[in-house]
């Protein structure tokens, strides 16, 4: 079979039958009116800053406001020669030197630097301006006094830089409207204060004269509508301040704005209007008594058309581009839901420990006429119809009642009350010595059975009034465990939110915060809902690992969490420790057949702490094993509530305690691990020592205690060591040790098996253990025997 070739050709002739298929057009671009519109901001504000001297010597302003537009491409060219138009003028020889600096530093280093590098640019920013002073120097023969001043400059330079870049930086990343922080907000201000004493340098001009007042005061109405009373006095004692040492104002000048800024922020409750009048009035009151000279009508009308600029302005142009929209950050809205919680839980607090101390006062009441009631119902009920009771009990009154008080003390150390126990001649004169004995101990014994309620009853009641203060001091630590422990990464923020908008997401929250103790990292994404499929996650999550630098995990790892009405998802996502620890444990029952008396419990919470705990019941069977599930079921649920440890350690006693009619008690044994640092901390009550297993050695962690719910107070034994990579913890009950012949004999014989047979598995350690530990049990008592393993490792990076 022949083969047939088939060639295409291709013509740019348009076909006579159907549609010829052509590439879409891509849609033009629209000018970038907005990015120019910014740019040129931008160098309007860099020209009025080249123009600010301060103190007629230094020249710091200019490069300081350069530096913040490292790396930022054709921008900071426009600012580059903004800045050098503004500052040439005055002193050429240095301007040059430092923006030639500045220059060079764009161009060698600008391609590496990151926008949120403030740090690295200020520094660059001091190095341009240093320089340029030495050479400044230099060419003046190398007088010390120049150097002094390029000194003076660089370290104006560098402070200056960093606390300007975060406004340049909230204004390159934020077009629109955005609600600044305190930082933000004195950046922003310190931008305005430098274009507005750069304007001061234009006053000898009509248009300088006319501008520089209007701008202040619709400056310093804007911070005092925004911040109150301290944001307006700030800002007016910051203007003039700059206006002072740029050579734009006189002293008296600096008094009245910042008196202006003030009472206008006094005024702001009740409108643009009266902050405008009383920015008006105030400075222009002021000046009249202190210096009338500066009262001239070209500053009064500046000040007038600011005011009547700041009062006409449209609200929602003040809203959107001047920070004026009342809402509130993530911080404020913790910190205020902080405050109303705290407050509640303090309340409730106070209640239970009122109501505790209700609960001691009642079982604190004693009646001192316990004795005299005794003695009188003895001698009601033996000697009512006797004819000797008037001589006895009226005439013969303090024999008669010592004796019965002495028969007492008798049953009290004895317990019983004999007829040869009472004196001679008590017994030779009394006709009814049978009937007295016998009534004396009737009585005594219902005294001793009513003492013994009461007893049992104060205790109860004692008992009670612990657990309510415990709940009082459970809900105090909770208001306590509120308090804002943690910093907002606001940095890490921008950079997260920056990288979800490249991958195309919108996030409407990001929130990051670090503990301040313990360092670790959580962050919250809320992103438009997508459905509950869960395909947001495989896109934030490697984002939130790159951002943070460290390896972070998803809470949920099923899907998303969408909220109620199913408009967005939210993700929170925490650092995940740097060690993990795998347990493994086994039981066997004293007798074959019968449940053991033992329980054993893992539990790893999602702030990187895992809890090991292992509870041994009184005696054996089924009431041993209810005692011990008791203790760990309590210790778990405390637990995974974030109660403190040694808190729920008492709590679990005074629960054993109040169930002591069933002599209900048992040990504990807990071991709590921080799988970020590697800190142990093992707490015991009643328990045998545990060991740790460490290479060829065994560590043992011994205390003596009793078991949980013998005594009314306990304060349990702590001991805390550094876990190190590959750690083996082994916790025992007595059954083992008991069978070993001790706890300093089972340290031994654990060496010797764990030396000839190593193991790093914990299920084959705690089952190799225990089937050694049974062939060693000698015949005689026998009891539950229990091994809990855990093996401490480290992460793969």
């Amino acid at each position: 079979m022949e083969k047939t070739e088939i060639t295409l050709e291709y013509t740019e002739q348009t076909p006579h039958f159907g549609k010829m298929l052509l590439p879409k057009k891509e849609p033009k671009k629209p000018f970038p009116w907005k990015t120019l519109l910014q740019g040129g901001g931008f160098c309007l504000m860099g020209l009025f800053w080249g123009r600010i001297e301060l103190m007629g010597l230094l020249r710091p302003m200019g490069l300081a406001y350069l530096s913040a537009f490292f790396g930022e491409g054709w921008l900071f060219g426009a600012v580059w020669l903004a800045v050098g138009l503004g500052a040439f003028a005055h002193a050429p020889l240095k301007t040059g030197a430092g923006l030639a600096a500045a220059l060079a530093i764009q161009l060698t280093l600008g391609r590496f630097l990151e926008r949120q590098e403030m740090g690295k640019k200020a520094l660059l920013g001091t190095f341009a301006s240093v320089l340029a002073g030495i050479f400044f120097a230099v060419s003046r023969q190398g007088l010390g006094f120049y150097f002094a001043i390029a000194a003076v400059e660089g370290a104006l330079t560098l402070g200056i830089s960093y606390l300007v870049q975060k406004g340049v930086v909230l204004l390159l990343e934020h077009g629109k409207a955005v609600i600044p922080s305190r930082e933000e907000m004195l950046s922003l201000l310190l931008l305005a204060g430098g274009v507005l004493a750069g304007l001061a340098s234009l006053q000898n001009r009509p248009i300088g004269a006319f501008l520089l007042p209007m701008a202040s005061a619709f400056f310093l109405l804007l911070a005092a509508r925004q911040e109150g009373i301290g944001g307006g006095a700030a800002a007016g004692v910051f203007l003039g301040l700059l206006l002072l040492l740029s050579g734009g104002a006189k002293l008296p000048l600096f008094a009245a704005l910042a008196l202006g800024g003030m009472l206008a922020g006094c005024m702001r409750d009740l409108g643009r209007l009266a902050s405008a009048l009383a920015m008006l009035l105030a400075p222009c009151i002021f000046l009249f008594y202190i210096d009338m000279t500066l009262l001239n009508p070209i500053w009064i009308g500046g000040l007038i058309s600011g005011a009547l600029l700041f009062s006409l302005f449209p609200k929602a142009l003040l809203e959107k581009y001047g920070g004026l929209r009342e809402t509130e950050g993530p911080q404020d809205r913790y910190t205020k839901m902080k405050e109303l919680t705290e407050e509640k839980l303090l309340g409730v607090s106070a209640a239970f420990d009122a109501l505790a101390k209700t609960f001691v006062r009642e079982g604190e009441r004693k009646d001192r006429g316990e004795i005299a009631r005794l003695v009188d119902t003895i001698a009601g009920k033996a000697c009512q119809d006797c004819g000797l009771a008037h001589f006895c009990w009226e005439e013969d009154l303090y024999k008669t009642y010592g004796m019965t008080f002495a028969a007492l003390s008798h049953c009290d150390s004895l317990g019983r009350f004999r007829a040869s126990d009472l004196p001679q001649e008590f017994a030779d004169t009394c006709p009814r010595v049978d009937t007295l004995v016998d009534t004396i101990n009737e009585v005594y014994g219902l005294y001793r059975r009513d003492c013994l309620w009461t007893s049992r009853l104060r205790e109860c009641r004692e008992l009670v009034g612990q657990q309510l203060l415990a709940v009082g001091e459970i809900m105090e630590s909770l208001s306590g465990q509120m308090e804002l422990n943690c910093i907002f990464l606001e940095g890490a923020e921008k950079e997260l939110r920056h990288a979800l908008k490249k991958q195309g997401l919108s996030p409407k929250e990001v929130i990051i915060t670090e503990e301040k103790t313990h360092r670790r990292k959580q962050v919250r994404v809320v992103l438009p809902a997508c459905g509950g499929k869960g395909s947001c996650k495989d896109k934030v999550l490697p984002l939130v690992r790159k951002t943070m630098g460290c390896p972070m995990v998803l809470l949920e790892e099923g899907t998303c969490s969408v909220d109620a009405k199913g408009r967005e998802c939210s993700l929170l996502f925490r650092e995940a420790p740097a060690f993990s620890l795998t347990t493994a444990a086994v039981y066997a029952p004293a007798e074959e057949g019968r449940p053991t008396g033992d329980a054993a419990a893992f539990l790893e919470t999602e702030r990187g702490n895992a809890l090991l705990a292992l509870s041994d019941g009184m005696g054996t069977g089924e009431q041993a094993a209810k005692e011990s599930r008791i203790a760990i079921e309590l210790l778990e649920q405390f637990t995974e509530a974030g109660f403190d440890r040694a808190l729920a350690v008492r709590m679990i006693n005074s629960a054993l305690l109040l169930r002591r009619g069933e002599e209900a008690y048992a040990t504990l044994d807990i071991c709590h691990v921080n799988l970020f640092d590697g800190n142990a901390e093992f707490i015991k009550l009643g328990a045998v020592a545990s060991f740790i297993w460490r290479r060829d050695r065994i560590i043992s962690l011994r205390a003596v205690t009793l078991p949980a719910g013998i005594l009314k107070q306990v304060e349990p034994e702590k001991n805390e060591m550094r876990l190190k990579d590959g750690d083996m913890i082994l916790m025992v009950t007595d059954g083992i040790t008991d069978a070993l012949g001790g706890e300093e004999q089972t340290g031994a014989w654990l060496k010797a098996k764990l030396t000839a047979f190593p193991m790093s598995n914990p299920q084959d350690a705690a089952e190799y253990i225990l089937q050694e530990a049974k062939k060693e049990r000698r015949d005689g008592r026998r009891d539950d025997m229990t091994v809990l393993a855990g093996r401490f490792w480290q992460k793969q990076a």
